[in-house]
């Protein structure tokens, strides 16, 4: 007669270790394994986040890195547009033909454009500095007005009154928004560098001159 079935059960589950008397439970070496397993995946999990925390860190680095020296060194290029004065002969009146020339120039000031070449299509030389409105479809300077109303819109805000006198194409450049470009300084806004005009005012022999610069006080006194 064959050994009882429950023997061979109890002999399969748990059998003598080579070189000793003791029992091994299986069930407890699978959850040992188990656990064992487990804990190897959490460790390499945690390598592979250390791993990813590593070269995010070093991309950061990187990348303020590069902006530093593109900060320190700036460009080395420069952009330039060319817009054909016509366009401003599709205006139907003074003050829209003011406000294209405003939506320009603050596009231009937002893509960090250097240079706005304006040309004429039509191949008529301007003899005159003269650009005013003539009516829709009418042949007017208007690249002169442009460039007029752009060099208005670029200069600092404190300089506007000294560089440009009244004209009849900045009769409505006052209403437009200010570009806010990196050159146009607040009152309070420190800088090592302003954009001045130097003031006919006197002063005392070898104390320099009075300049407009945008400050609080004004004007400043610059010593040569």
């Amino acid at each position: 007669m064959g050994e009882p079935r429950g023997s061979n059960m109890a002999e399969k589950r748990a059998r003598l270790e080579p070189g000793s008397d003791k029992k091994i439970d299986w069930r407890n070496e699978r959850v040992k394994r188990k656990e064992q397993r487990k804990k190897w995946r959490e460790e390499k999990l945690l390598r592979q986040l250390e791993k990813a925390q590593l070269q995010k860190l070093e991309a950061e680095k990187q990348a303020q890195e590069k902006e530093k020296r593109k900060t320190e060194n700036g460009r080395q290029y420069t952009l330039s547009v060319a817009l054909p004065g016509s366009i401003m002969d599709n205006a139907q009146s003074p003050e829209l033909r003011t406000y294209l020339a405003g939506q320009i120039a603050r596009a231009c000031t937002i893509f960090c454009v250097d240079e706005i070449v304006i040309f004429d299509e039509t191949g008529e030389g301007s003899k005159s500095v003269e650009g005013n409105f003539e009516g829709v479809g009418k042949k007017g300077q208007a690249c002169v007005q442009l460039a007029r109303i752009l060099q208005y819109l670029e200069c600092p805000q404190y300089l506007r009154k000294s560089f440009f006198p009244k004209h009849p194409d900045l009769q409505f450049a006052g209403l437009l928004n200010p570009l806010d470009s990196p050159h146009h300084m607040r009152i309070d806004e420190e800088s090592d560098y302003r954009e001045g005009v130097v003031l006919d005012r006197p002063t005392k022999p070898g104390k320099g001159s009075f300049v407009n610069c945008g400050m609080r006080k004004v004007p400043s006194l610059l010593v040569h």
